[in-house]
């Protein structure tokens, strides 16, 4: 019987622990750049490196083993993946993915509303929010008219959003931002 292709397992990412060489795991021969604390860039033997690193009772660990020399940092590696996991977590949540509304010209009010609505939660969860109001023959003849859609979905979102940028017209489309207050 084939297998299905489509039960395939999900990718998952390595840990973060797996990319980094630390103590006898790195293969170096010859000499290292430390940086760090106290170490800005000083250029040393790896055997000394070692006896530094196991003086102070901390790790050595590999931070770019392609460069010449390779980089080392000397520290505590249980702290160093804290921090790592911790800045990779920050920049996850600063890079939320930007939402997009769209508008008609002619769009009624209970429509608005609900679009309203949807970027209300869209700002909650902390994305920004990118409303698009698309014209389409007679109506892009008379622009500023037919704009009156977007310059109200941006006045009725100023209780829970404030515009990053103005209306601005890329073709048959006018484009706003808005993010969180």
């Amino acid at each position: 019987m084939a297998k299905n292709s489509s039960a395939r397992r999900p990718k998952t990412e390595p840990r973060l622990e797996d990319k980094y060489r630390i103590n006898d795991e790195i293969w170096v021969r010859d000499n290292v750049r430390l940086i760090g604390e106290g170490y800005d860039g000083t250029v040393v033997h790896i055997a000394e490196a070692r006896k530094m690193a196991s003086e102070q009772g901390l790790d050595l660990v590999e931070i770019n083993g392609r460069s010449s020399p390779p980089v080392m940092r000397i520290c505590d590696f249980s702290k160093f993946i804290y921090e790592q996991k911790r800045n990779l977590k920050k920049n996850r949540q600063k890079n939320k993915p930007l939402k997009e509304i769209q508008l008609r010209v002619n769009i009624a009010q209970h429509d608005l509303e609900t679009k309203l609505s949807q970027a209300r939660k869209f700002i909650e969860e902390g994305s920004k929010v990118k409303v698009v109001l698309s014209m389409k023959g007679r109506e892009l003849s008379r622009k500023d008219e037919s704009k009156r859609a977007i310059y109200e979905f941006l006045a009725s979102a100023q209780e829970f959003a404030s515009a990053e940028s103005i209306p601005k017209d890329e073709g048959n489309k006018t484009i706003a931002i808005i993010k969180a207050k």
